[in-house]
């Protein structure tokens, strides 16, 4: 017999449950990143899911899911990095890295099912219920829930569904790895001495800013320095495009649907409905087995004893026993067999005889059945939407096709969008890594600077952006680059001016001083000879405040000194330069180290491992995965 979430050890119902609540709050949690960080922009791609793109150990991967996998993690990347050159992440540079995402997560999913772990399709539904990009006022909104999928290029809710159930799957298979993973004492002592030992240096700072505070531009200095490097003043060629837009949702507002049509879709579907009802169950756990006590409950139940008493004085399962028992709702697949058809089983109300599964043994209470119906008030304003839905998606393709045909000879596509009653717009500006509005998209940017349109005056060929949304356009008007002028360029010009002046001034100091350092003179000296700001820190630790964080990081990341004091020098990020002297290292003695620090540096450290460890085995599972690309 088959148990959900089995993690290869015997287990209560308990521990399934809050395992299983936690895998779902982090996927939940992972999920409303992917739609915030990816939008519901266009993910559909039209390729068919029959295209195999490569074979894993004898299953497919689709082409189609390639695709929709590299326009995610483009989408990813761009909201991240909204000033990104486009062009480093088309297709072909990043569907490498795709594909062994792909492999990773195909290879774990092939692993977790080998070991017979499983989800039931029960808390996939909660979940999805649960996320909130799906909702409307804090209620499960299925007409949102259908275009946010469909918008990350899922085409049903089936292959969404499953694509949540893999990442349970993954996630179970991570989690009996991680709790599984520990370090040795020597090991959390030895990590401890060296987390906490202290370290005695000094270090003496050149700050750049009054360098840069000390530079007075003249006039002519910015007219010298702007003559001297005209080429780094040119604008960038720009365009602006005449385009039309071709998609369902435009055409959605002119469909109408009668109740003729409705009646007869419900109809349709009625025939077809899940009518199968909802068990509510509540029970008590005895998963030691005890016969004795077994006996003893059955004895009161056979006395009408009351049954929410009973679960508190005797139900092993401490996460029901203060409400009742209560397991929630099953259509049939959220427990073990012989649970599921005991449940089935009993009238309302009725309590079962001792059942037996690999968690102990149950009496299980029948508490509620929600039974389905199928009924058109529930179902009229989906069906009249989906009617329309599938009426703009006919017209799409009509206009499609004409607007293939018109567009080609076209002069203009003002006339073109008359005649289709569509609407021909005017972009702004954009370069030819693209823009703001329909420029955002890298295909746009690309056909709009091909030398067909911007050289040749020719309309684009309509292109397909996915998710039934096409496009055609023409160049409409060309701003080649040019020179800007010193008005415009001034405030940048004067600022990298002056940062090349303060850094030539603070380049010759520098020198100075690491010539001094280098013929044997301490920090302390350097800083009362070129009057340097000092700081002399002893006994300082690693997560010391009373330290600038970048030296004290860099100070923690010099060698131990072995003969004599280590002198080092670096620049931070804001362009100050430091010279450092460390003298000593203390070593922690982790045998005086209280507990609760050994504790989380054991955590840590645990945490660590098992990261490492996941790694190589996922690592492992590729090397020896059969792939076929």
């Amino acid at each position: 017999m088959r148990l959900f979430f089995n993690f290869g050890r015997d287990k209560m119902l308990l521990d399934f449950r809050n395992n299983m609540r936690g895998v779902a709050l982090g996927i939940t949690i992972v999920i409303g990143l992917i739609f915030a960080l990816t939008g519901t922009g266009s993910l559909f791609i039209n390729t068919p899911d029959s295209e195999s793109a490569l074979v894993v150990n004898g299953d497919d991967i689709s082409e189609r899911e390639v695709l929709q996998a590299i326009a995610r993690e483009q989408n990813r990347i761009l909201n991240s990095n909204p000033e990104m050159d486009r062009s480093l992440i088309d297709d072909e540079t990043i569907r490498p890295q795709v594909m062994r995402q792909l492999i990773s997560r195909e290879v774990l999913v092939q692993a977790a099912k080998q070991q017979d772990l499983g989800v039931a399709p029960s808390l996939i539904n909660d979940l999805i219920l649960d996320i909130e990009q799906f909702q409307t006022d804090g209620k499960f909104d299925e007409d949102r829930f259908r275009y946010a999928i469909r918008s990350q290029g899922y085409t049903s809710s089936s292959k969404f569904t499953e694509m949540l159930a893999d990442q349970f799957l993954i996630e179970q298979l991570s989690d009996g790895i991680i709790n599984t993973s520990f370090v040795t004492a020597a090991e959390v002592f030895s990590l401890a001495a060296l987390v906490d030992q202290t370290r005695d240096f000094e270090f003496a700072r050149l700050a750049y800013q009054p360098f840069k505070d000390a530079v007075k531009l003249s006039e002519q200095q910015i007219v010298d320095y702007y003559n001297d490097n005209e080429q780094q003043y040119m604008t960038e060629r720009m365009l602006a495009i005449e385009y039309i837009e071709l998609n369902t949702t435009m055409l959605l507002d002119s469909q109408s649907v009668t109740d003729e049509q409705v009646q007869a879709r419900f109809e349709q579907e009625a025939q077809s409905a899940d009518n199968s009802p909802s068990l509510r169950a509540a029970h008590i756990l005895i998963n030691d087995n005890s016969e004795e006590l077994i006996a003893e409950v059955q004895a009161k139940l056979d006395s009408d004893a009351d049954f929410a008493e009973l679960v508190k004085e005797y139900s092993q399962d401490v996460a029901t026993a203060e409400t009742g028992g209560d397991l929630g709702f099953t259509t049939g697949d959220s427990f073990p067999d012989a649970f599921e058809q005991a449940l089935a089983a009993l009238e309302v109300g009725q309590v079962s005889t001792p059942v037996e599964t690999e968690s102990g043994t149950h009496f299980i209470k029948l508490i509620e059945v929600d039974k389905k119906e199928f009924l058109l008030d529930e179902q009229q304003a989906r069906i009249a939407q989906e009617l329309k839905q599938e009426a703009a998606e006919a017209l799409l393709v009509e206009k499609l096709e004409l607007l293939k045909e018109m567009a080609f000879n076209a002069e203009n596509l003002e006339e073109v969008a008359q005649d289709l009653e569509l609407e021909a717009k005017v972009s702004e500006p954009f370069s030819e890594n693209g823009g703001s509005g329909v420029a955002s998209s890298p295909m746009v940017a690309s056909a709009a600077y091909s030398p067909e349109v911007a050289e040749d005056g020719y309309a684009s060929e309509v292109l397909d952006l996915g998710d039934d949304n096409y496009i055609v356009l023409r160049l409409q008007e060309n701003f080649p680059s040019r020179q800007q002028s010193l008005d415009e360029v001034r405030e940048d010009l004067s600022n990298s001016l002056t940062n090349s002046i303060a850094q030539e001034t603070i380049d010759a100091k520098i020198a100075e001083i690491t010539a001094a350092l280098d013929g044997g003179d301490s920090v302390q000296a350097v800083s009362s000879a070129f009057d340097l700001t000092r700081q002399v820190v002893e006994a300082g630790e690693r997560s010391s405040k009373a330290v600038d964080p970048e030296v004290n990081a860099y100070v923690f990341d010099l060698a131990m000194p072995r003969d004599g004091a280590i002198n080092d020098t670096f620049t931070t990020a804001n362009g100050d330069f430091v010279a450092i002297q460390l003298t000593e290292v203390q070593i922690a003695d982790a045998e005086s180290i209280d507990q609760a620090r050994l504790d989380l540096i054991r955590s840590i450290a645990e945490k660590a491992n098992s990261g490492r460890e996941f790694t190589s085995y996922q690592q492992q599972l590729i090397e020896q995965a059969d792939i076929v690309q």
